[in-house]
């Protein structure tokens, strides 16, 4: 019986410690040593792959470089993730080749482009872009050439960053535009035989003006090469949402677009970054500070 008496009482005892100890909470930063300087008390208590970078306010905050997540001080979590880079970051600006490196291998349309967009926090970008298109296409399978002059082409639209808290030397984004073209195209020496008599007749549609507006979806990537300058590609989806009366059949080619017979396109794009913000990130760089923080372990 006294045995008994004394297993009740020694678990009650631990059902007082236990619930005692859970509420705890325990830190695995140190205590730094009486006298050291508010920087090296900072530096003693900063985890592994933590770096310091200012957030839109231009206010001190602490990145961690593996989970992307932001810290008020060393132990205290932020709830959401902040924009580290300056609201109006930069102004990218480039060329679109991609038609033109296809004319090299054999493409009969098309031109190029250039376009701007003006980076907000290194996550969203208003997007512009102008270009020219033109046409010269006889099929191989087909008694006709189809022709287009010069003709410009207009698309506006956005891009959003995935890596918006990354490096600005890599850009992984989506896209979406929408584009319109005024345009005139011709169909020249169309042949007709004639099997019965055993001859052909040749003629030609006149030019006619038309316009054509169509939508893009884009996945792209974007990488620094050399100081401000960039190469990127991006390959995605569109489809044509209005166009002019046709009355002798649908145009196969719409600047900008490329033919009708393909819903894919592509960009190959040489981009310049101009900096329009002098309050920089205190690590510009984050992979940088990944290689020092992981020298000094």
């Amino acid at each position: 019986m006294r045995h008994i008496f004394h297993i009740i009482i020694l678990a009650a005892a631990l059902l007082t410690v236990i619930p005692a100890s859970a509420q705890r909470r325990i830190t695995p930063v140190g205590v730094p040593a009486a006298g050291t300087s508010h920087r090296e008390k900072t530096d003693s208590v900063r985890p592994a792959g933590i770096v310091e970078q200012l957030d839109s306010k231009g206010n001190t905050i602490l990145v961690d470089t593996i989970s992307g997540r932001e810290y008020i001080d060393s132990t205290a979590i932020r709830t959401s993730a902040k924009m580290v880079y300056p609201a109006i970051n930069g102004l990218q600006v480039g060329v679109n080749i991609w038609d033109a490196a296809m004319r090299i291998f054999g493409q009969h349309y098309g031109a190029g482009s250039v376009w701007a967009a003006l980076s907000i926090h290194n996550r969203y970008f208003p997007y512009f872009e102008a270009g020219i298109g033109m046409a010269n296409i006889t099929p191989s399978s087909a008694n006709f050439t189809f022709k287009t002059p010069m003709a410009p082409y207009f698309k506006i639209g956005a891009n959003y960053n995935f890596l918006y808290n990354s490096s600005e030397a890599y850009q992984l984004y989506a896209g979406v535009r929408y584009c319109f073209t005024p345009y005139r195209y011709s169909i020249d020496n169309v042949t007709v035989d004639n099997g019965y008599w055993d001859t052909s007749t040749t003629f030609s549609i006149p030019r006619r003006s038309a316009t054509a507006g169509y939508f893009e979806l884009l996945l792209g990537l974007n990488v620094k090469i050399v100081r401000n300058l960039s190469l990127g590609w991006a390959v995605g989806f569109h489809s044509i949402i209005h166009e002019s009366d046709a009355p002798y059949g649908k145009p196969m080619y719409i600047p900008g677009y490329g033919t009708r017979s393909t819903e894919l396109t592509g960009n190959l794009m040489i981009t310049y970054t101009l900096p329009l913000n002098k309050k920089r990130p205190a690590a510009v760089d984050i992979e940088d500070n990944i290689s020092s923080n992981e020298s000094t372990e």
